[in-house]
C-alpha cells in the first residue's frame, strides 16, 4: 500500500496543477480553507498582478488548464459540477471583471480572449452578459434606490486588498456604474429572472 496516493476530488486535482504550473504557492487551508479561497488567492497574488504588467501569459495557462478540466468533466456528477462551479466564479468571473475596467490594457484582454476554448469562453461570456443585463436594468429606472459607489472611487482605495476586492467582485459598466452581487439579487428578486 502506498502512502502516496492521487487526489480523488477533481478540484484538488487542478489547484495542484494550476500551483505547479503556475509556480503558485498555495495558502494554507487555514488562511485560504474553501477551493474558491484558493483561486482566489492565485487571482489576487499571480493573475491579476501578471494582467496590469500586460503579461497574458499566466491566465492564459490557468484558463487552459481550466478548459481542459472543464472538458473532461461529467458535470452531472457532483465533485465535478463543484469543480465547474469552483473554476467559474473564482476563476474565470475574477479574471473577466478585473478585466472588464478601463485600466486593463486592451491587448492583454484581446489575447486572453483569443487563447480560451469553447467552455472557459462560454462561461466568460456569461459573466459578461450577465453584467450588462443588469446595468441596462439599472439605467432603465429598475434599481431607483440603488446606493453603491462609482468605479472611480476604487483608484482611491490604499489597502491593497480591498482594491483588490472591490475590482475583481464588480463588473465595470462605465464611469458612474458598476455591477456587484446585491445589484444582480436586486435584479432578480424584483424580475424574477436569474443571471
Amino acid at each position: 500500500m502506498s502512502i502516496f496516493r492521487r487526489p480523488t476530488d477533481p478540484t484538488e486535482v487542478v489547484l495542484r496543477r494550476l500551483s505547479k504550473s503556475l509556480r503558485w504557492f498555495r495558502p494554507s487551508l487555514a488562511d485560504a480553507p474553501t477551493p474558491y479561497s484558493q483561486l482566489g488567492h492565485l487571482a489576487q497574488h499571480r493573475l491579476c498582478p501578471a494582467i496590469e504588467q500586460g503579461d497574458a501569459a499566466p491566465v492564459m495557462t490557468a484558463l487552459a488548464i481550466t478548459e481542459a478540466a472543464l472538458a473532461g468533466a461529467d458535470l452531472d456528477h457532483v465533485p465535478d459540477a463543484n469543480l465547474d462551479e469552483a473554476l467559474t466564479l473564482g476563476l474565470v468571473e475574477v479574471v473577466s471583471n478585473w478585466c472588464s475596467w478601463p485600466e486593463t490594457p486592451p491587448e492583454v484582454v484581446a489575447t486572453i480572449e483569443a487563447g480560451m476554448g469553447p467552455m472557459t469562453y462560454g462561461r466568460w461570456n456569461s459573466v459578461r452578459d450577465q453584467g450588462n443585463t443588469v446595468a441596462d436594468w439599472i439605467r432603465n429606472g429598475g434599481a431607483g434606490d440603488r446606493t453603491g459607489e462609482a468605479p472611480a472611487a476604487y483608484r482611491e482605495i490604499e489597502n491593497a486588498d480591498l482594491r483588490f476586492l472591490t475590482r475583481s467582485t464588480r463588473h465595470y459598466i462605465d464611469e458612474t456604474m458598476a455591477v456587484g452581487t446585491a445589484d444582480r439579487l436586486g435584479f432578480e428578486m424584483a424580475t424574477g429572472q436569474g443571471v
